[in-house]
C-alpha cells in the first residue's frame, strides 16, 4: 500500500496550505525514518487542518501507517475516516487499501464487500485493481466463473499501469479456454480512436498471444510500413539464426525490394516482428 507525498493546490489561503503541507511532510519524513509515533502525530495534525486535499491524504497515509504498525482497530477506524471524506483520489485509494488490509487479516467477506464498493466507485485505476484482486480472491475460493469474468473486465481499456497484463496472464493460468475472449477484448481496443490506447492494445495482444497475427497487420522495414501479406521471404544475413539472439535479417517483398533490418530477439518489439514473419512465412522459413 503506497503512500502519496504530494497534494494538488486548491484555493486555500497560503498560510493554511503551508501549515497543512508542513505537517504532512513531517509525517512522511518521520515515517521514512521509522519514528512511527512522531509520524502518527504529524499526520493527525495535518488531517486536523481540514485542508480539502492534504487532510484526506493525511488520513489515507495514517491508515496505512496504523496497518503497517499492527494497530488493527485503529487502522480500520482511520481507513473509514479517509473513505468518508469522499475525496476523488484518496477516498477510492483508501477503499482499495482497506480491502487489501482486510483480506490480509482473513476478513474475506468484508474484503469482498470493499472490493465491490471500489469497483462500483468507478475510479479508473483503483476500480480496475479492485477487479483484479477480487478475481484472485474468487479464484482462491474456487469461484472460477466469477474470477474469469472479473479478469476479463480488468483487461478492458483505459489501460492504466500493468493491471490488464497481469489480468490476462492470471486468466490464462486459471482457465486457458478463455483465450479467444481475452484476445477479442484487445482486438476491439486496437480499433480505438485514441492512438495510444490502440498501440497499448497491440502490445497487450502480443503479450497475451505472441502468435496471433492481425489480418491487416503491417511491419516496419527500414523507412516503410509494409503489409505483412506483401512479404515474400526472409533470411538471416549470415544464413542461420545468430547465436546471441541478434543479427541482421534480409526481408524480400513481392515488389522485388530487399530490406535489411537489425533484429534483437531479447527486445519485445523485435521479437514480435520476428514472430510475425515466422507466422506469415512458416516457422521453418527463417
Amino acid at each position: 500500500m503506497a503512500i502519496n507525498e504530494q497534494a494538488p493546490d486548491h484555493d486555500v489561503p497560503d498560510d493554511a496550505q503551508q501549515t497543512a503541507q508542513a505537517a504532512f511532510d513531517l509525517g512522511a519524513q518521520e515515517r521514512t525514518a521509522g519514528n512511527i509515533d512522531a509520524a502518527r502525530t504529524a499526520f493527525l495534525r495535518a488531517a486536523a487542518t481540514g485542508h480539502p486535499d492534504i487532510g484526506p491524504m493525511a488520513l489515507a497515509n495514517l491508515a496505512v501507517l496504523e496497518a503497517s504498525d499492527g494497530r488493527t482497530e485503529q487502522a480500520r477506524t482511520v481507513f473509514a475516516q479517509a473513505i468518508a471524506t469522499g475525496h476523488p483520489e484518496h477516498a477510492p485509494k483508501s477503499l482499495f487499501n482497506f480491502a487489501i488490509f482486510e483480506q490480509r487479516n482473513g476478513e474475506l467477506a468484508h474484503a469482498r464487500e470493499l472490493y465491490e464498493q471500489a469497483i462500483a466507485d468507478g475510479h479508473p485505476e483503483h476500480a480496475r485493481k479492485a477487479r483484479f484482486n477480487l478475481a484472485n480472491l474468487a479464484a482462491h475460493q474456487g469461484r472460477l466463473g466469477e474470477a474469469c469474468g472479473l479478469f476479463l473486465e480488468a483487461m478492458a481499456p483505459p489501460f492504466i499501469g500493468d493491471t490488464a497484463e497481469r489480468a490476462h496472464r492470471r486468466l490464462i493460468e486459471v482457465d486457458p479456454s478463455h483465450l479467444a475472449e481475452a484476445r477479442e477484448i484487445y482486438l476491439r481496443a486496437i480499433t480505438n480512436e485514441d492512438k495510444e490506447t490502440a498501440a497499448q492494445a497491440r502490445d497487450l495482444l502480443f503479450d497475451l498471444d505472441p502468435h496471433h497475427i492481425l489480418p491487416t497487420d503491417t511491419i516496419t522495414l527500414g523507412p516503410r510500413e509494409v503489409d505483412l501479406a506483401d512479404v515474400e521471404s526472409a533470411d538471416w544475413a549470415t544464413g542461420r539464426r545468430p547465436a546471441y539472439s541478434s543479427g541482421h535479417l534480409d526481408v524480400y517483398t513481392r515488389d522485388g525490394n530487399q530490406y535489411t533490418i537489425f533484429v534483437d530477439l531479447r527486445d519485445r518489439y523485435d521479437r514480435r516482428k520476428y514472430n510475425m514473419l515466422r507466422a506469415h512465412l512458416g516457422p521453418d522459413s527463417i
